[in-house]
């Protein structure tokens, strides 16, 4: 492109912006003047934008753009100062953008400029905004009452409660604004929202769960939350009933997934109870299984030594995928009197339940279990050719060779029971272990880390929050998460840890492989904020 081009071409776009004046771009009158010299509404959003991303606005420029918000007429320029502003959020701007709301706008192009706003509004994070925002809770735009449920959320504005609930249980709503009423609601934390998250946490809607955003809101709710799902545990609550019956919610939905939310509490109140749901009976064998299921993960968290004997009754369950859960709340608690039931396991005819229980004595055993893996890897060859006659599933081929490997993995553990020999009682040598640990000698570390109370170790642990491999990150975060109790613990992991976990969670979002497993993230998190 030629010089002379070049400069004709800005000449013609200074005659069309009006702008190009000899002052300093970094003055607010540069600005003001090519403003007023750009006539089309799109020259004059492209001006602003420009000023936006020049790098020279700053609180010099307030009020120039306070007049210019309030003079403009076109909504898309409006639009622009607007969200100019709230890149300041300076408290300055509070008053004038709060006047230029139209809660009567039906046009989109003005329904932008409120959504505009609000956001503005949101960055400044001013609580006197509130009363401006909550009428936007029932815009006709679902734009800018999501934009309105989210800021309000962030201020924690209880003045907003009535009309959230209100959002949250409303058949005739997007589900998605359900949604996030539900999370804003549990950012409030104001407990007048408990009895309709309880409701939320079993209601499905045109296929889609709320389960996932109302056992957060209910965790963030804390005490006051547990307080309500006890009763709903042991079908105490009548009024809960009669509505779930009415909505034809399934009854075990409660025991479910209350269960879980008074794990995540980690509320030793409701041991008892969760005991008794792992004798849980329904006619139908999956409601069964996951009533007793979600009962023993959320007993396992809490480290309850109540659920070792009925726990160890369980682990000879045929399914590995339900054996699984038994087994890891088992290497949760910790106790070594759950032995004897994983050796009976091992011997399982089936591999992949044979696997599960070899897992739990690496998890829980020591150079005591040594022979015991040994005798079991010596016969694995053998258990492989006959489980092959019967399933032919992959791999069976070359049973032979099948079965080496899986003897192989079993004398594998013995790394871990190793390990567990030289560590006992000292967190540091556990602690040594953890930055080339692979999954199952990270999981054996991190659970013996996070029993043992020891405060200086959590940021190292913290360290492998990152993990790929689900299960080791999903006891890593479990590990820390019980060492947070110790306020030391807690103080030392905010310091150091926090900021790679918020930034962790939000290089993770939307990756499908640790959506499940950075709930629990995102709980631990929320724990650490308030410690």
């Amino acid at each position: 492109m030629s010089r002379s081009f070049v400069a004709l071409s800005l000449a013609v776009s200074c005659l069309t912006l009006g702008g190009c004046t000899k002052q300093d771009p970094k003055t607010p009158e540069y600005w003001q003047s090519s403003l007023e010299g750009a006539k089309r509404p799109d020259d004059r959003v492209r001006v602003i934008e420009s000023m936006r991303t020049s790098g020279n606005v700053n609180e010099a420029f307030l009020p120039f753009l306070h007049a210019r918000l309030a003079s403009e007429r076109k909504p898309e320029v409006k639009a622009a100062v607007a969200r100019t502003l709230g890149d300041l959020h300076h408290p300055s701007s509070l008053e004038p953008l709060t006047a230029a709301i139209d809660p009567s706008a039906s046009d989109s192009s003005e329904q932008q400029v409120n959504k505009a706003i609000v956001g503005a509004l949101g960055k400044i994070g001013d609580a006197r905004a509130v009363p401006s925002l909550v009428p936007l809770l029932r815009n006709k735009d679902n734009y800018t009452r999501i934009e309105a449920v989210q800021v309000l959320g962030a201020l924690k504005a209880k003045p907003a409660v009535d009309s959230l609930i209100a959002m949250a249980t409303d058949e005739a709503a997007e589900p998605f604004l359900n949604k996030k009423a539900i999370e804003a609601l549990g950012q409030i934390g104001d407990p007048r929202a408990i009895p309709a998250l309880l409701r939320t946490l079993t209601k499905e809607r045109r296929g889609v769960s709320f389960y996932v955003e109302s056992s957060f809101a209910l965790y963030q709710m804390g005490a006051p939350a547990a307080d309500a799902l006890l009763p709903a545990l042991e079908g105490k609550d009548a009024e809960l009933l009669n509505w779930a019956k009415a909505q034809g919610v399934n009854p075990a939905s409660y025991p479910m997934k209350v269960a879980q939310v008074l794990g995540d509490l980690r509320e030793k109140r409701a041991v008892a109870p969760l005991v008794k749901q792992l004798s849980f009976s329904h006619s139908d064998p999956q409601i069964q299984a996951l009533v007793r299921m979600q009962a023993a993960d959320s007993l396992g968290r809490m480290r309850a030594p109540e659920a070792v004997k009925p726990l160890s009754a369980l682990v000879s369950e045929p399914d590995p995928t339900v054996r699984d859960v038994y087994v890891r709340a088992l290497s949760l608690v910790g106790s070594r009197d759950a032995l004897p039931a994983l050796e009976k396991a091992a011997g399982s005819p089936d591999w992949y339940a044979r696997e599960v229980a070899l897992k739990g004595i690496a998890l829980l055993g020591d150079a005591r279990e040594q022979p015991m893996l040994a005798k079991l890897a010596a016969a694995e060859p053998a258990r492989t050719a006959s489980d092959c006659k019967v399933t032919g599933e992959e791999g069976c081929e070359d049973a032979a060779a099948l079965g080496k490997k899986r003897a192989d993995l079993i004398l594998g553990h013995g790394a871990v029971l190793e390990a567990a020999q030289a560590c006992t009682g000292d967190a540091g040598c556990w602690s040594q272990r953890l930055p080339k640990a692979d999954a199952v000698m990270l999981e054996r570390a991190a659970l013996e880390l996070g029993r043992s109370g020891a405060a200086d170790q959590g940021p190292t642990l913290a360290t492998r929050l990152t993990e790929k491999n689900t299960e080791a990150r999903a006891t890593v975060i479990q590990a820390v998460d019980w060492l947070t109790d110790e306020p030391s613990a807690a103080k030392k992991l905010r310091e150091a840890s926090l900021p790679a976990m918020r930034k962790q969670l939000e290089d993770e979002k939307g990756n499908t492989n640790f959506v499940r497993v950075n709930e629990d993230l995102r709980r631990l998190l929320i724990k650490l904020e308030r410690a």
